[in-house]
Parts: C-alpha cells; sequence; structure tokens
C-alpha cells in the first residue's frame, strides 16, 4: 500500500534548488516582472532628462514597442508554453529548449537598448523570437489534434505581423503608429481568447454555477468584433466608422463581463485584479470612440488599454499561473494584492487626471510611472524565490 507523503512549503524550501528552467512560466515571468520595472524607470529617466540610448527607435516608440514586445510578449510566452502543456498533455520548451527561447527574446531587447548594434541583425533578432514561440506551442497542439487551438499560434503570428509594420515605419515604408494600434488589437484579441476560457472558470469557484452566465452569440463576435475594430482602425482611423465598432466591440466585451460577474468577486484579490483588467479593455474600446469625435485623445485610450487592461492581467495571471503551478494555496500575498490595488489606481491617474485636470498630466504620468514600478518590483520581490526553487508540493515543473 502506498502512503502519499506530504511535503509542506517549509520543508521544501529548505531543501532548496533551482527550478527556473522547469517549466516556461518560471524564467519568462520573471524576466517580465524586471523587464516590466527596468522599462519603465528608464523610460522616464530618457524623458525627463533628454537623454538618447542610442536604440532603433525613437524613445517614445521603443517605450511603445518594448511595453508589448518585451514585456507582455515574455508574460505571453509564459502563459502559454505552460497552458498548452496542460492542454495537450505534452511537454513544452523546458531545460535547454527553454533557455534558448529566453535568450532569443532577452537579445532582442538587448539589440533594441545598446547603441552600435546593426540595424539588421536589430531587426532579425527581434523579429524571430515570437515566430519561434509559435512553432513551440503549436507542435504539441498539432500532434494532440487539438486544432481549435491553432488560433494561439496564429495570434502570435500576427503580432509577429504587427511587429513588422512597426519596424517597417521606422524604414518610411509605413506608419508606425499603424504597426503599434495593430498588435495591441491582436494581443487584446489573445487577452479575450484567454478570458473566455479563464475567467468563468475561476470564478466558478466562488459563486455557484447559476451565477456565471455565457451568452452563445456574445461569445462568437468577442473576437471578430475586435478584428473588425483592428481592420476598420487600420483603413479608416478616426473616423465614425472606427467610432461605431468600438462602442460595439465596447458593448460585446461589457456583455460577456456582465455575465462573467458576482458579488464574490470583489472579496478575492485574484479575481477582482482579472476582472478589472477586462473592465478596461471594455474603456478602452469607449475612450477611442470619444476620440474619434474629438473627446479625450486616442494616446488616453491606448494606455487604458496598456496600463488597465494588458497591465492588470498579465499581472493576476502571473500571480495566479504562478501559484497554482508551483503547488502554493491560490491566495494573494497581501503585498500582492496592494500590488494589484495600487496599479488599479495607477490606470486610472494615467487615463483620468489627463481628462480631468490638463494641466497636471506631467504630473499624473510621474506618478503613474512610480505606481507601475512599485507594483511590479512588489510582484518581482514576492515572486522570485516561487519561480526560481521547486514546486511546494514536490510535483515536476
Amino acid at each position: 500500500m502506498n502512503i502519499p507523503i506530504q511535503t509542506s512549503e517549509s520543508s521544501v524550501e529548505k531543501k532548496g534548488g533551482f527550478s527556473l528552467l522547469a517549466l516556461g512560466f518560471r524564467p519568462f515571468f520573471l524576466a517580465a516582472g524586471i523587464f516590466a520595472v527596468l522599462l519603465m524607470a528608464t523610460s522616464v529617466f530618457g524623458i525627463q532628462t533628454g537623454i538618447s540610448y542610442g536604440n532603433y527607435f525613437p524613445l517614445p516608440l521603443w517605450h511603445a514597442h518594448e511595453m508589448l514586445f518585451g514585456y507582455t510578449v515574455a508574460v505571453i510566452a509564459g502563459f502559454l508554453l505552460t497552458a498548452v502543456r496542460n492542454w495537450t498533455g505534452m511537454e513544452t520548451a523546458r531545460g535547454y529548449a527553454l533557455l534558448a527561447l529566453i535568450l532569443l527574446w532577452f537579445s532582442g531587447r538587448v539589440a533594441l537598448a545598446v547603441p552600435g548594434v546593426p540595424e539588421w541583425f536589430t531587426v532579425l533578432i527581434d523579429m524571430a523570437f515570437l515566430p519561434a514561440l509559435a512553432l513551440t506551442v503549436a507542435r504539441p497542439i498539432i500532434k494532440s489534434k487539438q486544432l481549435r487551438n491553432l488560433s494561439v499560434p496564429l495570434l502570435l503570428l500576427l503580432m509577429a505581423a504587427g511587429n513588422g509594420l512597426i519596424y517597417a515605419g521606422v524604414l518610411g515604408v509605413s506608419d508606425a503608429l499603424n504597426g503599434l494600434w495593430f498588435s495591441v488589437g491582436v494581443i487584446l484579441m489573445l487577452m479575450a481568447l484567454i478570458a473566455g476560457r479563464v475567467m468563468p472558470f475561476f470564478t466558478g469557484r466562488v459563486a455557484s454555477d447559476s451565477d456565471i452566465r455565457t451568452f452563445p452569440m456574445v461569445e462568437s463576435l468577442a473576437l471578430p468584433v475586435i478584428a473588425l475594430w483592428i481592420l476598420v482602425e487600420q483603413l479608416f482611423p478616426d473616423s465614425p466608422v472606427s467610432a461605431v465598432v468600438a462602442v460595439s466591440a465596447a458593448a460585446v466585451h461589457a456583455v460577456r463581463l456582465y455575465g462573467w460577474s458576482c458579488r464574490g468577486v470583489w472579496r478575492e484579490p485574484m479575481l477582482w485584479v482579472i476582472h478589472t483588467a477586462y473592465g478596461w479593455l471594455v474603456a478602452g474600446f469607449l475612450l477611442l470612440a470619444l476620440a474619434d469625435f474629438g473627446i479625450g485623445s486616442k494616446l488616453l485610450a491606448l494606455h487604458g488599454w496598456t496600463v488597465g487592461a494588458i497591465g492588470m492581467f498579465t499581472l493576476g495571471m502571473m500571480a495566479r499561473v504562478a501559484l497554482g503551478h508551483t503547488g502554493r494555496p491560490m491566495s494573494a500575498h497581501p503585498a500582492v494584492a496592494g500590488a494589484f490595488l495600487l496599479l488599479a489606481v495607477t490606470a486610472l491617474i494615467r487615463v483620468l487626471i489627463p481628462i480631468l485636470f490638463p494641466s497636471f498630466t506631467e504630473v499624473a504620468l510621474l506618478i503613474a510611472a512610480a505606481g507601475w514600478i512599485l507594483a511590479f518590483s512588489t510582484f518581482v520581490w514576492i515572486y522570485t524565490p516561487y519561480l526560481v526553487r521547486p514546486r511546494v508540493d514536490g510535483a515536476p515543473g
């Protein structure tokens, strides 16, 4: 008769060990957290001092590009390398293969930040990561015949195309901002796809089944309406057509979020952070529609998405996934719950203060940057031991 051995967290922590390359979420979440802090600090310092770092892009575009293809892509990589293993029951990159992926991602960041790196090498090394990631996650999906999940590597390739549009803009072939908006839209599609899979499940653990509702027609429109907005934004930016599609997207996703919501959400930080993030996805579309009619600006809508929607969703998902896959209780550390709240306030400051009090815009930017840095520094501080050390239950991964 086999008796299961119960392994406490303290016993494993004392035993030690190094598991950073055991599963994809570990190095990529750690890299994402550290990079989020360094990127924001470096960007603010450069903007305030006027110092040019000599990288490939002008500083504002470098900040925007790296927030998407540095920070956000690192979180996406860590999540997908872990989730695809769960979906398919097959191994994804680990060990030296995982090390190669993280070094490829890191090389792109260095090439864009260090003066003197040849432009062709910068473009080649940075453009290589997303196709490599798409291939890595596509293999187990195809082998397991889970063809419905092929939408994930397809979205990664669309993100790579958006990255290419940004580089083409720098070369003068097109407008880099078109590539930026395209890339943000594809990331929102991926966020909506992942949210549709995890948010009803996560919320259902707190609320009874009758409290969680999904609407088939709304679900069928969730991704296509964002895809339609991407297309319209490329063809008819700043137009009434774009505004109508943006409002339609906001309505679809507001109904979706309403169906997933319940009172219990607001008692659990791991839930309310991703619900609030999804609310910012809705708010971003409304802010865009207002900007199309001359109220506010598209830049504020962009930051509503990048700080509020993408920032909060990725921080919340990193915190939850790391706990679950290191065998820890699914409960937010008080400091991390504080980081969630801080980032929520940061998003409000970044978007609302410039609208309500334009003369305080620069102060709002500095306060928001400080809030972002502190929130992600807290994540790095709390989660580094979790990500580096073995699972507390002794299981692999």
